[in-house]
């Protein structure tokens, strides 16, 4: 049994600091879905999925199949972008609900703070087109949708993905039910103090997706688990360099979603251990100066619209 500690959510409910990511690419449902099993078997309880991942489906199947009971796990999906308009909120989450095979969700996330027209419901629908047809749609419209949800109880939390500081500010001065998680990008490479430090100031959980840095997901991506610092200290407390990334990031203070499709490692990366303060600020430090952000759509989709200000 693994002692991975949880932390509580400004909605009552608890969350486990490390979970496991369902993103991947062609082959992710039958990937997603022998990794989900393995992840079950070793004692996972946080589960991270999204519609556009298309893996709703087999995570559920694998829940299903484990027999184990609902209530203790943690289960998070996402509105994508081309459904941020009010009136699309619920017919997609109810779709998300349908493909998990579950009345309710522990967190439902706004993916991203941008939106994109809507061409249709099914997943090959999603980002038609020229990709760049951008619509204003008001935060605080799709969120009062999303809050609903959770007065309707079949979003136990709710909140929102790559939100920068002054979107939060916002929708904070306008919410009714405040966002409990912000969803981000976090790793040594982006190490983002000021948006932790924000989100602690005002009792919003951070995730971190891409904890590892995504290595191999783009070119000029560092691929932290080669820097030597990470390599000293995982010697130092006798762990892998990735179990010491995934533990930075829990010592920080909040969850890390990993993923992986290998047995071993979605085992390994559930062992969880105390690290020094000393150490959480040496690879913290390693970012800070030249930070880099692996996941921006100005880069992967040309976006017309700058989300964290790196034009």
């Amino acid at each position: 049994m693994h002692s991975v500690p949880s932390i509580k959510l400004n909605s009552g409910y608890g969350l486990p600091l490390i979970g496991l990511g369902t993103f991947g690419g062609n082959d992710a449902p039958d990937q997603v879905y022998h990794a989900s099993k393995h992840a079950l078997e070793y004692g996972y309880k946080h589960f991270d999925t999204a519609y556009m991942y298309q893996t709703e489906q087999v995570l559920g199947k694998a829940i299903r199949e484990s027999n184990i009971d609902r209530k203790e796990l943690f289960i998070t999906t996402k509105l994508w972008r081309n459904f941020n308009e009010p009136h699309h909120v619920r017919p997609m989450f109810n779709r998300s609900l349908q493909n998990l095979g579950m009345d309710y969700v522990d967190l439902y996330l706004i993916h991203w703070p941008i939106s994109f027209d809507f061409h249709g419901y099914e997943p090959e629908n999603l980002d038609k087109g020229d990709c760049v047809s951008l619509k204003q749609v008001p935060h605080i419209d799709t969120w009062r949708e999303m809050e609903r949800l959770v007065k309707d109880g079949v979003a136990r939390s709710i909140g929102v993905s790559n939100f920068t500081i002054p979107m939060l500010e916002k929708l904070l001065s306008e919410c009714e039910i405040p966002p409990a998680v912000n969803q981000v990008e976090l790793h040594p490479c982006l190490p983002q103090q000021d948006l932790l430090d924000y989100c602690k100031s005002k009792n919003i959980a951070l995730t971190a997706y891409s904890p590892l840095g995504s290595p191999g997901f783009r070119r000029d991506t560092i691929k932290t688990v080669d820097e030597q610092l990470i390599k000293d200290i995982g010697l130092k407390y006798d762990k892998t360099p990735v179990q010491v990334l995934i533990n930075w990031g829990v010592n920080r203070g909040y969850s890390v979603i990993p993923k992986s499709v290998t047995a071993s490692r979605i085992q390994d990366n559930l062992i969880y251990f105390k690290m020094d303060e000393q150490d959480i600020q040496a690879i913290t430090e390693l970012g800070l100066k030249t930070p880099l952000r692996t996941c921006d759509p100005m880069v992967l989709w040309k976006d017309k619209v700058d989300v964290f200000g790196t034009s």
